[in-house]
């Protein structure tokens, strides 16, 4: 992306956006962009849908529909923060929803940024040159009461890495995704997920335990670790990729979505040496429908023909998900 089109995205983007998560929330929402309005179960089995239908917040529904499950049941879940005024929502729909308001909701904020522009995409980590949009999935609220509880003042410099494309003021930022994004094709690229704070408290944690000295700090960043651990360890990286979904579906209208498959990926980006964990980019994908594919975005086929060429050649190259 040039350094226009990122401004001119952001124009088209509020400054913040609330973000609830509540565990498998992806679910519903995945569902509810791959179904029509009514839909029979058996049609929705035999496509690419079917994985989600035995999910915690699909489940119910299911089981109820009699066959035929309603979207607006589905979209009621997705957007679980707007569906008290919902009218005609199934009995399944309800007490799954009546479930989810007593769940754990995580009150995240969504922010942007950019990454890139006046860097060569080698070093950026970019497939072509230009930048890229940044959204930054911000710790909810009471995590700052968290941080005061086990934490010295101004600790946070500790756990954030400034040349990372994080916010440096407000909330901490948990994670990020960074996305090439071509609005007159309507396609975007997620080039990255990642999430620094819970691995460089990890790391910090470490250092302190072969300081004996330092025993008390060490309790105490060992209690936060557990609670980072218990409370954002498991849904950090669907919280960031539902997100990242959403923002380019809601916000932007963007329904063709790519995502770097590992390997492929770390060529493309010109990874060597310190590469990001196999899961984000083999295990989470496949989680939210997205299906392998040796096609690649419109706006990297003419820059990379060759290099595309040569990853073909050993299979899929990117994950794709079209919403």
């Amino acid at each position: 992306m040039k350094s226009t089109d990122i401004t001119h995205v952001r124009q088209m983007l509020p400054e913040t956006i609330p973000f609830p998560y509540y565990a498998d929330r992806e679910s519903p929402w995945l569902l509810a962009q791959l179904m029509a309005r009514r839909a029979r179960v058996s049609d929705l089995r035999n496509g690419p849908a079917a994985k989600l239908l035995a999910r915690p917040l699909v489940q119910p529904l299911v089981a109820g529909c009699g066959g035929e499950l309603r979207q607006r049941d589905v979209i009621a879940l997705a957007y679980a923060q707007e569906a008290i005024g919902f009218q005609d929502m199934s009995r399944p729909a309800r007490t799954t929803l009546d479930d989810v308001y007593g769940a754990d909701w995580l009150g995240f904020t969504l922010t942007f940024g950019a990454w890139g522009t006046d860097e060569p995409a080698h070093w950026a980590q970019m497939s072509r040159d230009g930048g890229n949009l940044v959204l930054q999935l911000g710790f909810p609220a009471d995590h700052a009461e968290v941080m005061g509880k086990y934490l010295e003042p101004d600790t946070r410099r500790k756990f954030e890495d400034s040349y990372h494309p994080v916010r440096l003021t407000g909330a901490p930022t948990l994670a990020w995704a960074r996305l090439d994004i071509d609005m007159d094709q309507g396609v975007a690229l997620i080039e990255e997920i990642q999430c620094d704070w819970l691995r460089n408290v990890r790391d910090q944690l470490r250092f302190l335990e072969d300081e004996p000295e330092r025993s008390r700090e060490a309790r105490s960043t060992r209690l936060y670790d557990a609670h980072l651990r218990q409370r954002y360890g498991r849904g950090w990286s669907r919280a960031m990729l539902l997100s990242t979904l959403l923002v380019l579906r809601d916000y932007l209208g963007i329904r063709d979505v790519f995502m770097h498959r590992f390997d492929p990926g770390n060529v493309l980006k010109c990874m060597d040496g310190d590469c990001p964990p196999v899961s984000l980019y083999r295990d989470l994908p496949k989680a939210f429908c997205f299906a392998p594919t040796k096609e690649a975005p419109g706006f990297l086929e003419r820059l990379r023909r060759r290099d595309l060429a040569i990853l073909r050649q050993a299979g899929p190259v990117f994950w794709r998900l079209q919403i």
